[in-house]
């Protein structure tokens, strides 16, 4: 297993950084897009109480094995366990790359990704659907509901995976796992009814903007900051 150094060239082209700009733009764009979404269907009743039915009808068809997936992810996946998985996945990767650029580097996209979407959470302030449905599966959740932190944790991991393995072929078994990674996620935390499908969906929305951003930030500006590193493999 090969890890890319993962730090730019110090001098970027002109045509790079007109790419940076319109790149970190977009995904700022998407990013407030996602937070004006969720603060106009946090106030729409009508939008509530049809999500909160639909969720009501999917608790009534559940399926026993998958009910235990879904509380196994959301257990790994809540932020204590989210933390060690992290820490041990930064020494996987320090291991194999012994580069310490590529550890900052994993850990800027895994969990600036992850953090922020706290940042959208505490704007939004959405309740959680378990305030409304009585036969709610986990115990006294963060009563803040969009976006899903365990779905921008499981796509900050996965895609930050991605981007710093250099393996070619390990690259896209990786990219596959984490894309079916994160969308299994979003679909677990709406059906173990712990989330409305819209905070799903916005949480996939999210993380991709902002995983992209910092790494546009980190291609842009990481050569400056960590002379002398090769440069990064596209991602």
């Amino acid at each position: 297993m090969t890890y890319s150094a993962t730090a730019s060239h110090s001098a970027a082209p002109p045509e790079g950084s007109r790419r940076f700009v319109a790149t970190f733009v977009a995904c700022v764009v998407v990013v407030i897009a996602v937070i004006v979404f969720g603060l106009v269907i946090a106030k729409n009743t009508a939008n509530t109480v049809a999500e909160t039915n639909l969720l009501a009808q999917l608790s009534r068809s559940r399926v026993s094995s998958v009910v235990d997936l879904s509380l196994a992810l959301d257990k790994i996946f809540s932020p204590t366990f989210a933390i060690v998985i992290g820490v041990v996945a930064a020494a996987l990767v320090f291991l194999a790359s012994r580069k310490w650029v590529t550890v900052i580097h994993f850990v800027l996209l895994m969990a600036g990704t992850w953090l922020g979407s706290e940042v959208v959470k505490l704007i939004v302030h959405r309740p959680r659907p378990t305030a409304r449905l009585a036969d709610t599966l986990v115990p006294n959740p963060d009563p803040d509901s969009y976006p899903s932190g365990h779905v921008c944790f499981a796509v900050g991991l996965g895609f930050a995976l991605f981007v710093v393995i250099a393996n070619a072929r390990l690259k896209v078994i990786v990219a596959i796992l984490a894309v079916i990674l994160s969308i299994g996620t979003a679909w677990t935390r709406v059906y173990l009814g712990i989330h409305y499908p819209t905070d799903a969906i916005a949480s996939l929305v999210y993380s991709a903007a902002a995983f992209i951003a910092i790494e546009a930030l980190w291609r842009q500006f990481s050569g400056r900051i960590f002379r002398g590193a090769r440069s990064s493999t596209a991602a």
